[in-house]
């Protein structure tokens, strides 16, 4: 029986609804705010540079705004002997402890500041002030204003957005805020060519479009984001992962519905993490590794559509091979005999899959590798991509070894998002898509909803669909009770050795586990990676140290899309029809 997760849904979806509703008060009163500060002559507004626009996920829900921080300055200097004991108790009043409000009339210092008051002492203060002015008195308070950037949903998707700093003036870093920072500080334009004005999304949202009018829409879903996250994190505690990356994208068009990485941070607090700490770093779009046996599905997708294998295609595999003057072992450490393309995916075969790029040859391999994406960016709109790389016939270093191991996933430099991409051509039937998280975008009185570009053929359809039958047949064999609840997956399990800073061979111990796969097998709609670099400890019911893809990475595949499914509205094939 299809097991029923939609009251978790609905409860989500109820939190989300009164988190928009505090918000929209939150908004009205931002706008009231300006509009009080600026006709004040005793609030000083610093803003160097302008306002950025709002950023809202696919449902509108509010993840990246400028809001008011507000700093209260004190005088000591300017107030009269016989109005101390008045200044007191105002500030005692207010909340501020006995040790700050003796710093700041008694201490050393003339001036004091506290930073980061609240909106009510800010106005009670504003109030204050005109009060002296009224009396004639002098005024020995004062109230600074600057904007930051605030992020409602915390450390939840984090990496998509990037923060603003506190510098002079402020520097967008990371994510959209980085990638599209002209347009949100500014409005200059985007000069996107597939956008297309449209009804704005998700109908009635407070926070859409902002007073500032250059908002973003992103194709992020908060929801899919939020659990994302969290498995993620556990994964990593799990497995005792030095770190980790997921991607959620639809496959048909590369939108991109999460992406997390772990570890983080807070992007309200970003003023903690020295820049230096990995949390800052976006790893499914800059970290490049060898991704190992996930490329297999890649070598057969190109070995088949090019005719150098059939379906009927058998293989002996002898278990040790030499070629290109180097030894090829399967990490079985044995051989399987005869065996087909099938069979070969479904034990992760290296020796009989060498063989296979053997029979493509280095002109036809590499092509194929081009066209899947490898060695060149996806343009994803994140900032710092990394290209990857690998040698090629054309460079001095390359050898025949590397076409040998290339086919395995050795001896090439990847990223999650080029390698989702890649099995994303195996799951829409032969196209290479380019990932994004712009769903639209609000420019003045216009919203622009981008299309989806003309999509690039990599393999023929019916290429893709021995594939998908095979990378399905793959999961099915996986021997652990893990299954996603309701639906045929199809994918590819990587277990590549590592290479450590500051050595030239392969640790013994070492390895990164990479899952990739997609559901319905059926049709398609999400397909998801999970990375987890240099895991310290498989299943606890096991050897700790028996660390493959299949018992850490698939593992947490699974409990991702049990989460994610119904917040997608994917019905499983066997419940349709049911109750």
């Amino acid at each position: 029986m299809y097991r029923q997760t939609y009251p978790a849904r609905r409860m989500f979806i109820v939190i989300i609804a009164i988190t928009g509703l505090l918000f929209a008060i939150w908004l009205q009163l931002v706008r009231w705010q300006v509009l009080y500060a600026q006709s004040s002559p005793t609030v000083r507004q610093e803003e160097p540079s302008p306002h950025m626009g709002n950023i809202v996920d696919a449902h509108g829900v509010l993840l990246a705004f400028d809001a008011p921080r507000y700093t209260l300055g004190i005088d000591k200097r300017v107030i009269p002997p016989d109005e101390k004991e008045d200044a007191r108790a105002w500030l005692l009043a207010q909340g501020f402890s006995s040790d700050q409000v003796a710093k700041a009339l008694d201490g050393s210092s003339p001036v004091t500041e506290f930073r980061g008051v609240t909106y009510r002492v800010a106005d009670a203060a504003k109030a204050h002030i005109q009060e002296l002015i009224n009396s004639g008195r002098r005024v020995w308070l004062r109230v600074d204003v600057n904007w930051v950037r605030a992020f409602p949903q915390g450390s939840v998707a984090m990496h998509v957005l990037g923060i603003r700093d506190w510098q002079r003036p402020p520097k967008a870093v990371g994510g959209v805020h980085e990638y599209y920072a002209p347009f949100l500080s500014k409005g200059e334009e985007l000069n996107l060519e597939y956008a297309r004005e449209a009804a704005p999304p998700g109908g009635t949202t407070p926070f859409f479009p902002s007073p500032y009018k250059r908002d973003l829409v992103l194709t992020i879903n908060t929801g899919v984001q939020y659990w994302v996250e969290q498995e993620l994190a556990a994964a990593v505690e799990r497995y005792q992962a030095k770190s980790g990356s997921v991607i959620v994208m639809d496959p048909r068009d590369g939108s991109i519905l999460a992406l997390a990485n772990w570890p983080s941070l807070d992007p309200n607090r970003f003023y903690e993490r020295d820049p230096s700490d990995p949390a800052w770093i976006n790893r499914a779009v800059t970290q490049v590794y060898e991704p190992g046996s996930v490329i297999k599905a890649v070598t057969f997708a190109a070995a088949l559509d090019a005719g150098a294998i059939t379906t009927d295609t058998v293989i002996f595999d002898p278990g040790v091979w030499e070629y290109g003057g180097v030894i090829i072992r399967n990490s079985q450490q044995r051989g399987y005999g005869n065996v087909t393309p099938e069979e070969i995916l479904a034990k992760s075969l290296n020796v009989p899959t060498a063989m296979v790029a053997d029979r493509l040859g280095p002109t036809t391999f590499y092509r194929y590798l081009d066209l899947f994406g490898f060695g060149r960016l996806t343009e994803i709109d994140q900032a710092k991509e990394n290209a990857g790389g690998y040698r090629r016939p054309r460079d001095s270093a390359w050898s025949l070894s590397d076409l040998a191991t290339n086919s395995f996933g050795q001896a090439i430099k990847v990223t999650p998002i080029q390698m989702i991409r890649a099995i994303a051509a195996i799951a829409n039937g032969g196209y290479l898509v380019r990932p994004h998280v712009l769903k639209g975008y609000q420019k003045g009185d216009t919203y622009f909803e981008m299309q989806t570009p003309p999509r690039q053929r990599v393999i023929q359809t019916k290429t893709a669909r021995v594939l998908t039958s095979w990378l399905t047949k793959v999961v099915d064999s996986i021997s652990i009770p893990d299954r996603v609840d309701g639906y045929r997956v199809a994918g590819k399990t990587g277990t590549a050795q590592v290479i450590l800073p500051g050595e030239s061979t392969y640790a013994k111990d070492e390895q990164n586990v990479t899952f990739v796969g997609f559901f319905p097998a059926e049709d398609p709609q999400v397909i998801m990676l999970v990375f987890l670099e240099r895991p310290q400890r498989g299943p606890l019911s096991v050897d700790p140290k028996y660390i493959w893809a299949f018992n850490t990475a698939y593992p947490t595949f699974v409990r991702i899309a049990d989460r994610i499914a119904p917040l997608l509205d994917i019905v499983p094939p066997r419940a349709e029809g049911g109750e």
